[in-house]
């Protein structure tokens, strides 16, 4: 007997999306890229980073591929699945710094939240850590002018 277990509609989109972005890093990115790539995290467990590039010996590139629905969220879950997330960069980071590279963070979502207030406190929150944030469904000239 075969039985289906179906995953919920968000994690499959999730892993939809992610594939998406990998292949694109893959096909345009400059440099080195590696999906999935293996690292150390500072508490000596293992992690695994979802975008690593790196074009010179210096300077690496990581990236976390994440589909949260933040229309769907309150405010407060917001802020919590936002700092969950950058401690979860962090660890990318630190990686590499302690190899002495420089790093060039970012985070990549599908879309942005509906709600402005939540966009900004996204956006602020990352930000303040260092973070760039990149929103699939903005273009060039949206971002300029947002800037």
């Amino acid at each position: 007997m075969n039985i289906k277990i179906h995953e919920p509609r968000q994690l499959f989109k999730g892993k939809e999306f992610h594939k998406k972005v990998q292949k694109e890093w893959h096909k345009d990115a400059e440099g080195d890229v590696k999906t999935e790539k293996s690292m150390i995290k500072p508490n000596l467990r293992k992690g695994r980073m979802d975008i690593f590039a790196k074009d010179d010996e210096s300077l690496v590139a990581v990236a976390e591929i994440k589909n949260s629905d933040w229309d769907a969220m309150k405010r407060t879950a917001v802020r919590k699945n936002v700092m969950r997330q950058v401690n979860q960069v962090w660890n990318y980071i630190e990686s590499q710094l302690e190899l002495g590279k420089d790093v060039s963070p970012g985070v990549i979502f599908p879309k942005r939240p509906k709600n402005p207030n939540h966009l900004n406190l996204i956006e602020d929150l990352f930000n303040e850590r260092g973070i760039q944030v990149v929103w699939e469904d903005e273009s060039i000239e949206e971002r300029k002018a947002g800037s």
